[in-house]
């Protein structure tokens, strides 16, 4: 296996490798245009393997020509989206000591220089990417991931999706955050295609009928979502159907409703869940390839521990996860290892008999009302069997006599009733689990990839917030 575009260009030129809009280009012609971004990277002093290199990237030929000439040459990237607020790009760049920061769009790159050195044999510890990780307080982590964690990651996913010259992947998400590079180093080591999606200043989710388009048009075979993404694929008008060559939408990132899943079911979707972090190198558990995900109650499981990957649950419902995929370091603090090496992170779940993984919340959001706790996943995992509830985001509000209350935002239909809601939460939720403050909001806010926003929806919904009884009785008087 090679992170070596030059390398895979020897292997099999004319196999496809990107696929845009306007193109297509086989290895051959993508190693020539990732030479001439690494002789501009030389000219600058910029191809340097001791310092990292800060890169503002999308889902972009581009983008991919300067991350692709990094790799090869060994250089460390910082991997910032390009969306990124200027001072928050100045502030990672300072803290991983960047040799430069640049826009491959913009930056001008392109050089004829002939005197570039041939790459070298390069070690697996050796660092490949930092990447920002705001995990579950909003503040960036930066993960240091070797060139061995990637090659770790790429063979535990193909061992379980297997991936050849031919395949297409279409890749939406961008290379800023770990499940898109991922999909960029898996292709390049395989030596199959990458089909490019940008969804632009105005997001993933704006361009849906776009993205349903274009997996249709570039025969992409796999594709990588956020369930926001999906759900708005199948809201689609004219209704959006999988062409027969898609053989895996992996599905990952957030919580998937169970209601999202059955609709998929009913279109034919071919979905895998899937769970990974950051600093495991994305995936760690996938949905087998020839099974259906496993339920259990609300829950949609995660699927099961990729080769390599060991999970196993620790104090507190903790997650914990140990392979040969885990970070090098985390920048600024430490990587919170247990004595025996395993990974412990800050998402809740358990294991089935099978080794299906569930995820019911994280450890940082769980709430404690009454002495007990409550783990939002959950609740929203029951407010969503409601079929006129659209959207939810679930949290708490302080309070002297339980110490915190349950509160929700959701996102209803005209038909939503709070009354029959409510006797729905009584069978499947406890007391202290079951929402007392409410929000009807119109919209929830959600990140570029797809992704809740829960510090905004918080924000959006706090001061609307009224009690659940005061909803139910204005449903009660609702005309029939």
């Amino acid at each position: 296996m090679t992170l070596d575009v030059f390398t895979a260009a020897l292997r099999h030129p004319r196999a496809l490798a990107i696929v845009t809009d306007q193109r297509e280009l086989d290895y051959g012609e993508l190693a020539e245009r990732c030479r001439t971004r690494a002789a501009a990277f030389f000219e600058r002093g910029l191809l340097d393997p001791a310092r990292p290199l800060g890169l503002l990237v999308r889902p972009t030929l581009a983008s991919l020509e300067a991350l692709l000439a990094c790799l090869a040459y060994g250089v460390p990237v910082l991997v910032l989206a390009a969306r990124t607020p200027l001072s928050e790009q100045q502030a990672l760049a300072r803290r991983a000591q960047v040799s430069a920061l640049l826009d491959p769009e913009t930056d001008g790159l392109d050089s004829p220089g002939s005197a570039l050195p041939p790459p070298t044999a390069l070690e697996p510890q050796r660092a490949l990417a930092i990447v920002p990780s705001s995990g579950s307080t909003g503040v960036p982590k930066l993960v240091e991931l070797s060139r061995g964690a990637f090659l770790a990651s790429a063979e535990s996913s193909s061992a379980n999706l297997p991936l050849a010259p031919g395949d297409r992947w279409l890749m939406c998400l961008s290379p800023a955050h770990v499940g898109g590079l991922s999909i960029v180093t898996r292709s390049l080591i395989a030596g199959s295609a990458v089909v490019l999606f940008d969804g632009g200043n105005g997001g993933l989710l704006a361009r849906a009928a776009e993205l349903g388009a274009a997996l249709g048009r570039s025969r992409a075979n796999l594709v990588s979502l956020v369930p926001a993404l999906l759900s708005r694929l199948l809201e689609l008008d004219p209704p959006w159907t999988p062409g027969p060559e898609l053989r895996a939408v992996l599905l990952g990132g957030a919580a998937t409703p169970l209601s999202l899943l059955e609709r998929a079911h009913a279109r034919s979707v071919p979905v895998l869940m899937t769970y990974g972090l950051t600093e495991a190198c994305s995936q760690v558990a996938t949905t087998p390839l020839a099974e259906q995900p496993a339920v259990r109650g609300n829950l949609v499981s995660a699927g099961r521990a990729l080769a390599g990957q060991e999970l196993r649950i620790g104090p507190g419902e903790r997650l914990c996860v140990r392979g040969p995929t885990l970070a090098t370091r985390l920048y600024d603090q430490e990587l919170p290892l247990t004595s025996d090496g395993f990974l412990e992170t800050d998402d809740l779940g358990f294991l089935d008999e099978h080794g299906n993984l569930f995820v019911h919340g994280r450890a940082s959001e769980r709430l404690v009302s009454g002495g007990e706790n409550v783990d939002p996943l959950q609740v929203e995992a029951a407010l969503l069997c409601d079929p006129t509830v659209q959207g939810v985001c679930v949290f708490g509000v302080p309070d002297p006599d339980f110490g915190e209350l349950v509160a929700c935002a959701l996102v209803v239909t005209p038909d939503f009733d709070a009354v029959r809601t409510e006797a729905s939460l009584r069978a499947r939720l406890t007391s202290a689990a079951r929402p007392r403050l409410v929000a009807e909001i119109a919209s929830l806010p959600l990140s570029p990839n797809g992704k809740l926003d829960r510090a905004r929806a918080r924000a959006q919904a706090t001061p609307a917030l009224t009690s659940w009884n005061a909803l139910s009785r204005r449903s009660g008087e609702k005309p029939p």
